[in-house]
């Protein structure tokens, strides 16, 4: 049995590789390269691509074994009818990178949505890290998935970040002003047995969207394991808002 100690390890050296595919670019890199950067040995670096590999996050390209972040283009279907893809900056491998470490710390289903506001205010997947969940969650009902990767606002926990941060009427309604006090939201998610923690995400003083975890409902019944994928949640929106808004600044 894995104990705390070396869970927190594995997190800290799978997040250090990431950072490292991330600051070296979006090109293909010698595993010597990579360990360098992440500043650990080449052999534990390599075990840990393999197993980013396994997940789908990077790729093994060329003879020689190069790794790169891999590009996954979205598919129209994903996002309402009309929209090509992610309406905000949140597709992005810093966000791909957030996100992943985010499953791997929990072992639950990370996702990131954007707030579409034109028209009726919906909530979109722009990025998501599956982990050894999905093949189980792509057999879940279509009316589920569809329901997953977009929704009105109001549909559920990812939705209701969102709107408490709005600051207009709805924001003042009491269940939204409490989820605003808190920082985050628990309810049920559109997959069965799964429900869904979520925390806000902002660029500056505006709410981008939401980083939601699909936590499955019989762990977060259990108050510790709760409050540690709370934890968990606001620190990756945390950490996703501090980009944005740093991007904010230099774009202005």
């Amino acid at each position: 049995m894995t104990s705390p100690e070396q869970s927190v390890s594995a997190v800290a050296r799978t997040l250090a590789v990431l950072r490292a595919l991330h600051r070296l670019g979006p090109a293909p890199h010698p595993l010597a390269t990579i360990a360098a950067e992440a500043e650990l040995p080449s052999p534990t670096t390599h075990r840990y691509l393999r197993a980013l590999v396994g997940e789908g996050a990077v790729e093994r390209q060329g003879p020689h074994g190069h790794y790169a972040f891999v590009e996954r283009p979205h598919l129209v279907s994903d996002f309402p009818l009309g929209m090509a893809g992610p309406p905000t900056g949140l597709s992005s491998t810093t966000v791909r990178t957030e996100l992943i470490t985010l499953q791997s710390r929990t072992g639950q289903i990370a996702l990131a949505y954007a707030g579409v506001l034109v028209g009726r205010p919906m909530r979109v997947c722009a990025e998501k890290a599956l982990g050894a969940h999905a093949q189980q969650l792509y057999t879940a009902p279509s009316a589920s998935l569809r329901a997953l990767w977009s929704a009105p606002l109001e549909a559920d926990a990812s939705g209701w970040v969102i709107l408490a941060s709005l600051g207009d009427t709805a924001a003042a309604r009491p269940p939204f002003h409490r989820i605003r006090e808190d920082g985050y939201a628990l309810g049920p998610s559109p997959v069965p047995d799964r429900d869904i923690i979520a925390a806000p995400i902002w660029r500056g003083s505006t709410v981008a969207g939401a980083v939601s975890l699909l936590a499955a409902r019989r762990q977060v019944r259990g108050v510790a394991v709760r409050d540690r994928f709370v934890s968990a949640v606001m620190d990756t929106a945390g950490a996703i808002s501090r980009q944005m808004t740093r991007g904010q600044a230099a774009a202005s």
